[in-house]
């Protein structure tokens, strides 16, 4: 789960450092105990980075040394790393929250909450768009037209 969390981060200050969406990189794999590499189109070609995931700072280096940029973060009450990285470059400015994954039964319990935290209305009127969306699709089956035979001439 760490791991998951580390390479999360690592990720994610890498695609900040760039201005570019964490999915244009492809992980390729890891050299040690906290380095990470991705691959991804940078300059002409594509480019290997090495990203260092230390205790509230992640370094970034390509291969040739090209590139290399520190990105801090900082773990919150909740286990999350939090990026507040913000290139001068980039129109993205919101924080990177990296947290551990949840299991399914923490899943299912946030899932809960949130059903006992609606208003009655809003799942009275939930239950209803269900009741309809059903009704609709009864009727527009039952209501499609079959092909008749012609007469032939």
């Amino acid at each position: 789960m760490e791991q998951e969390r580390e390479m999360c981060i690592a990720l994610n200050a890498l695609a900040r450092s760039h201005c570019k969406d964490p999915a244009q990189f492809s992980y390729v794999g890891m050299q040690g105990k906290s380095i990470y590499i991705f691959n991804a189109f940078y300059g002409s070609k594509y480019t290997d980075f090495f990203c260092k995931v230390d205790s509230g700072e992640v370094i970034i280096m390509s291969r040739k040394k090209k590139f290399r940029r520190s990105v801090k973060y900082y773990i919150d009450e909740n286990e999350c790393g939090i990026i507040e990285y913000f290139p001068a470059s980039c129109s993205e400015n919101h924080s990177i929250r990296c947290c551990y994954p949840k299991s399914k039964k923490e899943l299912k319990a946030d899932k809960e909450l949130e059903f006992w935290q609606k208003p009655i209305p809003d799942l009275l009127q939930e239950d209803q768009d269900a009741a309809m969306k059903v009704l609709q699709n009864r009727t527009a089956k039952s209501s499609e037209t079959k092909p008749q035979d012609q007469p032939a001439e």
